[in-house]
Formats: structure tokens, sequence, C-alpha cells
């Protein structure tokens, strides 16, 4: 009896506390790993927008790098004369090839992200390539490249617009300092400045060395992958030791992880939990606006894009978490050895748990300040379109009060009347398709307007619209930035009129009003006589004082509605709408009179002298049957040649 008491006592001294213990440790060690989860779905999350930042910003520069080497003067003039010698303008001459090829060679062996570039004629002969593969100076056009997709894609596009060789469906491979590296072809047509197609520049980008940043963005230890795939599930990265196996350039996901890939196939972006470990993924497109910059559109193979780019880490387990917590093993170990050990377990549980609130809590109040004042807006609107929560740095903007806005005023009253449409079109589609967006103009409290782009999604519980969330972006510089950058490709910098590419912009749309409200166009083409003779005698300075005097003349005998615009050197023109070809000539003969009988005044050292000029003019009337004004100024530089012939000074007119 003795000794079956104290084997009962004893089984309950060992029981009990393993009870009470075990009891209290279950809820503290699931809280533990529900945070552990969730801490690594933000690092999962932090990770992958590193990643996506620095592929982001490796490929636009690529890109740019691309429309910068097309838009070369050296190269454009060059291409050009190679073209058309023909069209090599007087006192320019033609473009020397060792030059712009040892430029080019230099910039491509500086820059370890290209492997070569080449330059291509309209008829896919290879002009140019660098690194120089011949002798510099000798003839390249050997190289065919006409069938070539690049080739023959490029061809088509629009200035600043770029043609990507789809990564996977023909894998392209080159041999660099002794290593074959995957290499990605990016190509993009050249104009010359009358918007001439002149050929197209191909840059082959070093794959390998571009991926490197966002593999070293998204670097983790040896227990963390970088995943980037592309439509058709094909790996797009350098070798990679997986969970599942080595992972190869070109091969497919679907054989190498086949539960990661049917869940990456299936969605756009998410988490995924297989063989314990956890993927979060998201959709990449390197065709849309993010990775535009400053190309127009890219284009490339629909087939392969988008891609998905995903991290891969461990899912914590109660091995794991044993593992790592080794302190509270022996903890536990020591708890169930004597009983006396099961209240120091239980503070030392209590202080986790409170240490783990306190943590909860400081993220909280971290989120919470990213939100109120990140360098975007963000808010939320219920189906009315009312907005129940806006940051501080979008108030800030509008210039109101939360307490003025919240629950009390329709998002749609601060969008200016002009960009309503898109804004209500933008957020029905939230409520009709879960996402949106629109690019919007804000009216502030002070009447000031803020161009924005809104992207927004619904947030939906049990399948009913609970409100909107949306982020706002501030384009307000980026508006001013094009509209500055727009008005300067379209004057002439040292006159102030406008040069030769908005004429012909503006007369096509002249033109086309004329057939329809059937009225008269004429055109004068203007050069000022013996100009040479000033810029010799007296110097450059003297001449651009001259062409500006001389367009200030001018400009004061023109109505509002003529265009005067500077087409070359000391050349000019003048679109007159609704004016018939009588009237024309009268114009051109008030301008040669006005410029015969006008001193100008020009520097020569200290000594002010006082030159007198005059002008020759020819006289065109513009067809409504001409689709461009090409046909109307050849007529009329004939008729200012035979001014000039007939001894200068003369009005002449040519509408044959």
């Amino acid at each position: 009896m003795s000794l079956r008491r104290l084997t009962t006592r004893l089984l309950l001294a060992v029981s009990v506390p393993l009870i009470l213990v075990t009891a209290m440790l279950l809820p503290v060690l699931h809280v533990h790993m529900e945070t552990r989860v969730e801490s690594l779905h933000t690092e999962a999350r932090a990770v992958l927008k590193a990643g996506q930042e620095a592929l982001t910003r490796d490929i636009n520069e690529s890109l740019n790098s691309v429309l910068a080497i097309a838009e070369m003067p050296a190269l454009r003039h060059y291409l050009a004369t190679h073209n058309a010698p023909s069209l090599l303008e007087p006192g320019y001459p033609p473009g020397d090839l060792t030059q712009l090829s040892r430029f080019l060679d230099t910039i491509i062996s500086h820059h370890p992200r290209y492997t070569k570039l080449v330059l291509i004629d309209n008829q896919g002969h290879e002009v140019l390539r660098a690194p120089q593969s011949v002798a510099p100076g000798a003839h390249v056009s050997g190289r065919r490249h006409q069938e070539m997709d690049y080739f023959q894609e490029a061809s088509q596009l629009l200035p600043r617009d770029l043609y990507l060789t789809p990564l996977g469906r023909d894998l392209h491979y080159e041999l660099l300092d002794g290593e074959i590296i995957p290499v990605v072809n990016v190509s993009t047509p050249v104009f010359d400045a009358a918007g001439r197609r002149q050929g197209v520049v191909l840059l082959s980008l070093n794959w390998r060395y571009l991926t490197s940043g966002l593999q070293q963005a998204m670097r983790l230890g040896h227990e963390g992958h970088s995943l980037l795939v592309n439509a058709q599930g094909q790996w797009l990265l350098n070798k990679a030791a997986l969970p599942q196996g080595t992972a190869h350039f070109g091969e497919t996901l679907a054989t190498l992880a086949p539960d990661y890939w049917q869940a990456m196939a299936q969605r756009s972006e998410g988490f995924v939990n297989a063989d314990r470990q956890l993927l979060y993924f998201q959709t990449e497109d390197i065709r849309t606006q993010r990775y535009r910059s400053l190309a127009g559109n890219i284009y490339s193979e629909h087939a392969y894009y988008p891609w998905k780019l995903g991290v891969l880490l461990p899912t914590p387990s109660w091995t794991s978490l044993i593992d790592e917590e080794t302190t509270v093993l022996w903890f536990l170990l020591l708890i169930y050895a004597v009983a006396v050990a099961f209240g120091m377990l239980w503070a030392i549980s209590s202080q986790r748990q409170r240490t783990l609130r306190r943590a909860a809590q400081r993220h909280a109040i971290e989120v919470s300040d990213l939100y109120e004042n990140a360098p975007c807006g963000y808010h939320s609107l219920d189906d009315a379109g009312r907005v129940v929560k806006m940051n501080r740095t979008e108030l800030a903007w509008l210039g109101y009060s939360a307490d003025e806005v919240l629950q009390r005023m329709a998002y749609r009253e601060l969008i200016t009347p002009e960009t309503r449409p898109a804004f209500d079109k933008a957020f029905q589609d939230v409520l009709e398709h879960q996402s949106g967006s629109a690019e919007c103009s804000l009216l502030t409290r002070s009447g000031e307007q803020r161009h924005v782009m809104i992207q927004a999604s619904a947030y939906r519980r049990g399948g009913r619209f609970v409100h909107s969330r949306a982020t706002v972006f501030d384009l307000t510089e980026r508006k001013k930035l094009e509209e500055k950058l727009r008005e300067q490709a379209m004057t002439d910098p040292l006159t102030g009129v406008f040069n030769r590419r908005y004429l012909q912009a503006q007369a096509a749309i002249e033109i086309a009003r004329s057939r329809r409200q059937d009225y008269a166009i004429a055109l004068v083409t203007i050069d000022l006589d013996h100009f040479k003779h000033i810029n010799d005698e007296y110097g450059h300075d003297a001449g651009d004082d001259v062409l500006q005097a001389f367009t200030r003349i001018v400009s004061r005998l023109l109505r509002q509605e003529d265009l005067l615009c500077r087409v070359g050197g000391e050349e000019f023109a003048i679109l007159l709408p609704t004016t018939p070809l009588s009237q024309a000539v009268q114009v051109a003969e008030r301008i040669r009179h006005t410029v015969q009988t006008t001193p100008f005044s020009v520097h020569e050292g200290a000594l002010e002298r006082t030159l007198w000029l005059t002008a020759s003019l020819g006289v065109t009337s513009v067809s409504v049957e001409e689709t461009s004004l090409k046909a109307a100024l050849k007529r009329a530089d004939v008729g200012l040649y035979r001014a000039k012939e007939s001894g200068r000074n003369r009005v002449e007119v040519n509408d044959d």
C-alpha cells in the first residue's frame, strides 16, 4: 500500500507539473509560432520589394542607355550619310566611323552590363559593331540582320520605342571573357532630325550581370532563395541551388518544382506553402509603365510575359523553433526534472509574452507612422465614394484637416471637373473589377491643381465590398518637366521662335483645317542676303544678334495666327493661314522693305556698328490636297533661290 501510494505521489509529482507547464506553454508557443510566420511574411514582402526595385532600376538604366545611344547626333549623322550620302548638309563633314567606333567601344568596355552594340541600316546591313571585331575603319556590312526579330520589329517602331527579344523563346548566349553567358537583345529605331528612319540600334545586355543586382538585393543567407521565371515557367536567373534541386538558366520550373509553378501560373501574386518552404511571389512585366522610364513603349512577345518574381524561405516548425531556442529547451528539461522550476518557467514564459506584445506594438506604431508620412498619398473610400481614411501626406497636399474630409467629403469633389470622368471610371472598375487606376488633377483648398496618378484596389470581407485602398502619386513636377521639354523640343533656342519640327506639325493641322473650312494657306521662305559675311567679319555673336533682331522685326509685321519659324542658319519660313497668294506676296514685300530700311546694330569689340541688310523671299501657296509641307517648302525654296540668282533683295513667287 505504501509502495502504491508512493508510486501514485511520484506519478502526481511528475504528471501535475508536466500538465501545468504544458497547458501554459502551448498557447505561448502557438503565439510565438504565429508571430514567426507573420514576421516571415513581412520579411518576404520586404525582400521581394528590394528585388523588384533593383530589377526596375537596372533594366531602366539599360533601356535609357539604348535610347541615349540611338539619339547620339554623331551616330544619327553617320547612319544618315551611310544611307544617303546625298543628304549630307553643306559644311557638315561625313560621319567618322573610326572615332564613333572608338567612342562606342569605350562605352561597352566600361559597362559590364553590355556585351555588344550593333548599328544596322534600313536594309539590315551591319555598319558598326562595338566592341570592334574588325580593324577600325574597315567595312562590316557583310553581316545581315534583316531576318532577325530585333531588326524586323524595331523597323516598325516609332521614335523612343523599344523591342526586347523575349527571354525563353530562343536562349541567346555569348562568350565573354572565356565564359558563356545569357544575353537579352534590345533594339530601337534611329531617326534623323527630320524624322526619317535611318536604321536600328541593337544592344545586347549581360543578363547574368543584370540579375546579379536583383539576387544581391534579395540575399537571405544559405536558407533563402530568389526566383525569376517567365510566363512559360522558364528559369531566368543564374545557376541556383533550391531545396528541390539545382536550377539552371532556361530550365522549366514546372519540372523542378511543379507545386510552386502551378500556384504561380494561376495567380498574379501571393503566398504558397509546399515542402516546408514558403514562397511569396508577384507579377513583373517590363513592358509596363514602371519599366518604360524615358521610353515611349516597350514591345516583346506576349507569350513570354509577364514574369514571376519570388522569394523562397524555410517555413518555421516546432523542430526549428526548439533548435533555435536552446535556452527554453534547457529550462523545460529542468522544469520536468524538478517541480520547483515550474515557477521559473512560468515567469520566463510571461516575460516572453510581454516582449512579443511590445514588439507587436512597436511594429504597429512604425507601420502607422509609415502610412501617415509616406512620400505618396493613401486614402480609402466607401462604396459611395466618401473618404473614410486619408494619410497626412495627402491631406497636406490638399490643404485640409482630417476632420474636414473624413466621413464628410466625397473624393470626386476634390477632383477637377475635367478629370472627373477618368476618376469615375476608375472607381467603378474598383467596385466591379477589384482594381482601377486613373491620372487626374486634384483641386487644393487654395485653388491650385496637383496632377496625380491614383491606383486603387477593393478590400472585401465575406465577398462584400468594405472600402477601397488607393495609392496617390504626385505627378505635378513630372508634368511641368514634360511641358518644358515639349516646349524646348519645338522652339529655336537662339531666336525664341518655333523650329522646323513645329512648323511641319502645325502645317499638317492647318492643312486639315483648311480642307474642312475651305480657306487658302500661303508659305513664305526668307534668307538673309550675305549673312556669312557678317559672321566672318564681325563674329558669330554679332550674327546671333542680327538673327534675334530680325525675328523681332518680322514678328511685329505678322498676325497672331501667322507662324514664324527658323528652319536653318539664316533661313526662316512663315506659314500664313487664311491668306491667298496675292496677300502673301504683299506680306513678303512688306517684310522685304522693312528689313531693307531698318538699321541693325552689332558690336565689334567696344565699337557699335550699324549694318544695313536685305533679304530674299520665296512665296507659294499650300494646296489642300497636300498632306504635308514638304512640297510647298520645296516650291518656296525654288522661288527664294530664283530671287538670289536675280540679284537678291527680291520676292519671287513659285506656285507651279
